[in-house]
């Protein structure tokens, strides 16, 4: 209670702070508004994810993070985990993959241009969550921006999306002819080399994306023992990108996306003990294959910026081969189609709909056998307004019937109040569902034991926010939030795996940041982030797994740019962890992440990228007993770009 008591203190003093108050608040946003002109707005300051229509940050009624083109051509990211880390969003990582956590919850959409990937049925990513699709599979040569909304502040997307959305956008081809080549070498056997070859005319263009990637064993620095190495973790990636976009004279647009990424990787997870690197599923190791293939027809806007009404096909298949005491060997097939229509009903009143259809298989080997199939079908309506004096609101709802479960129906409202052309305050509540997956009602093997009678996870959330610029400068944003879900989804392991549903979770939390520019050579940003995750009807020992990794966030980052110079330096620290046999090592950590690049020419530049450079040793994720998992220690990449 009293380190509760601490946390409400702390916020409410960093808000106080960054936000001012009273005639000392109120001069600063207008010497911002008197700077700022609406059109001064770059396309960064512009979001898509939120309503599927391009709006600026400043009118959406949402806490929005956005990774942006420039973002990751400066970080010379190779995963999406890493772009994702940089801007202090939660992601927990280990041999099996990597996902997000948003608003202290993993029950997060992934989407690629608004396509949903995740699966409704597996597959292991963490433990024994399910429903996850490992972030690293997404190839980052093939990414122009990443927009992530925190919390279910829309009908659009449909389950999954308690805790929020991540929306990975593919850069669209260029005509003409481009090539750019990539190649790293780094420590812990890392290497990594990547061509991404686009070209076409004005009628019809291409763009074909290929990486490679190796990485040795995982090193990490030990409590006690310093730094050693789990043996038989080392990873090899390939991945390919194929995109077809034909472009019609009166602005129509027929796209064909693919992609293709084998794996073949450790399933370790964890080490019994943390000062002795013994893996605790020793030779354990898998491949995994995804592909996956969408068709989609898109119409000019009806109106200037407005947004644009599409259909699309979609199959997606991921194959794996490799267990842990046994062998184990899945098939997991989602195919679907969505149409979606626009309508301006005014200048100030805007209606988005659209239908869905969404069908998955799961077949499972893993002593004892798993073929099941599920049908989703959904309607939405989601209805924007625009307002005088600054007010807008969108207002939705969405019926969504599975096969197994009947039929639901979700609402949300967000409404915002641009306070200034710099400053914006915004309340929203959203309903959402989270189904339990196939695996979990149905399994059937020696391991897993399925529950028929598992119910639907159905969350209520409220989020109040605050965004301002408060000079061209300086700006800030704040966002609270207050999660309900009801019949939340745990597990229990005595002998055999088995999901039940516990009475209520809550989770309770705050995003702070603050960005500023000192001149054009530097910037820095500060972020602090709280999250709370409470569950009751359960006992202390299913409690574990519930244990939050990141319960206070810190972030601290410098950001530096002169002549042929960049760098960039983002130093994060962790603390509130529960410490024990069943939680973490530590209650605190330390990291510090830095890149530097070197422009030789306009076409050419080479970079060094440091990770965990504080060589912290320390678990993304909590464990039980004999079971840590461990983050990889201090790492240095060196790589080199070229363009022709």
């Amino acid at each position: 209670m009293k380190q509760y008591k601490e946390q409400k203190i702390l916020a409410a003093m960093l808000c106080g702070a960054l936000t001012l108050s009273g005639a000392e608040y109120a001069a600063a946003a207008e010497n911002a508004a008197e700077d700022l002109a609406v059109d001064e707005f770059s396309l960064d300051d512009y979001v898509v994810t939120a309503n599927r229509m391009k709006m600026r940050r400043q009118e959406v009624a949402a806490n929005v993070t956005v990774v942006t083109a420039d973002d990751l051509a400066k970080g010379n990211y190779t995963t999406v985990t890493e772009a994702l880390r940089d801007k202090g969003i939660n992601v927990k990582s280990h041999t099996t993959g990597s996902y997000v956590e948003l608003n202290g919850d993993n029950r997060v959409l992934l989407m690629v241009n608004g396509r949903r990937t995740n699966w409704n049925h597996g597959p292991l990513i963490s433990g024994v969550d399910t429903g996850l699709m490992d972030l690293d599979t997404f190839q980052v040569e093939n990414i122009e921006r990443i927009e992530v909304v925190r919390g279910p502040n829309s009908s659009l997307y449909g389950n999954a999306a308690m805790g929020g959305v991540v929306n990975i956008i593919t850069k669209r081809p260029e005509a003409g002819m481009h090539v750019k080549v990539r190649g790293e070498v780094g420590t812990q056997k890392q290497r990594r080399g990547a061509l991404r070859v686009e070209g076409g005319d004005d009628s019809i263009t291409y763009a074909l994306s290929v990486s490679r990637e190796n990485k040795g064993n995982i090193e990490y620095s030990s409590p006690d023992n310093g730094s050693l190495t789990i043996p038989d973790t080392g990873m090899n990636r390939t991945s390919e990108a194929l995109t077809l976009d034909k472009k019609f004279t009166n602005g129509d647009l027929l796209s064909f996306e693919f992609t293709n990424t084998e794996a073949n990787k450790s399933k370790a997870l964890s080490v019994v003990n943390a000062n002795t690197a013994v893996p605790k599923y020793p030779n354990a190791r898998g491949s995994e294959t995804i592909r996956s293939l969408a068709l989609t027809y898109t119409w000019a806007p009806a109106w200037e910026n407005g947004p644009q009404d599409f259909v699309r096909i979609y199959h997606t298949q991921e194959q794996q081969d490799g267990g842990f005491d046994a062998p184990l060997t899945n098939d997991m097939k989602a195919m679907g189609a969505e149409y979606q229509k626009n309508w301006l009903l005014s200048e100030k009143n805007t209606l988005i709909g659209g239908v869905s259809f969404h069908h998955e298989n799961i077949q499972e080997e893993n002593n004892g056998s798993l073929d099941r199939s599920a049908n989703t079908t959904s309607l939405y309506l989601e209805d924007n307004w625009r307002w005088g004096q600054g007010w807008s609101m969108n207002l939705g709802t969405r019926w969504e019937d599975h096969s197994d479960f009947g039929a639901d129906i979700t609402s949300h409202l967000g409404v915002n109040k641009e306070l200034s052309a710099a400053t914006n305050a915004f309340l929203s509540w959203g309903q959402a569902i989270s189904n339990p997956t196939l695996k979990m009602r149905y399994a059937n093997t020696a391991y897993w034991e399925g529950n028929k009678d598992l119910k639907q996870e159905k969350s209520q959330t409220v989020t109040t926010g605050l965004k301002s610029k408060l000079s061209a400068n300086t700006d800030v944003d704040v966002s609270f939030y207050y999660s309900k879900v009801k019949d939340a989804l745990d597990w229990a392991w005595d002998g055999i795996t088995r999901y039940y549903n516990v009475e209520q979770e809550t989770r309770r939390g705050l995003d702070l940041n603050l960005r500023h520019t000192f001149s054009p050579q530097w910037s820095a940003r500060l972020g602090y982030s709280y999250a709370q995750v409470e569950e009751s009807g359960i006992s202390d020992h299913h409690q574990l797994y519930r244990k939050n990794n990141q319960p206070n966030r810190y972030l601290l980052g410098v950001g530096y740019k002169q002549d042929k110079w960049e760098a960039d330096m983002t130093l994060q620290h962790v603390s509130g962890r529960v410490v024990g046999d069943n939680a973490f090592l530590k209650s605190r950590y330390t990291t510090l992440d830095m890149v530097v690049n070197y422009h030789c020419t306009d076409k050419t530049k080479v970079y060094l990228k440091g990770y965990n450079l504080t060589n912290e040793s320390y678990e993304p994720i909590a464990g039980a007993k004999n079971s840590y998992y461990m983050a990889p220690g201090r790492s240095l990449i060196f790589g080199i770009q070229h363009e022709f």
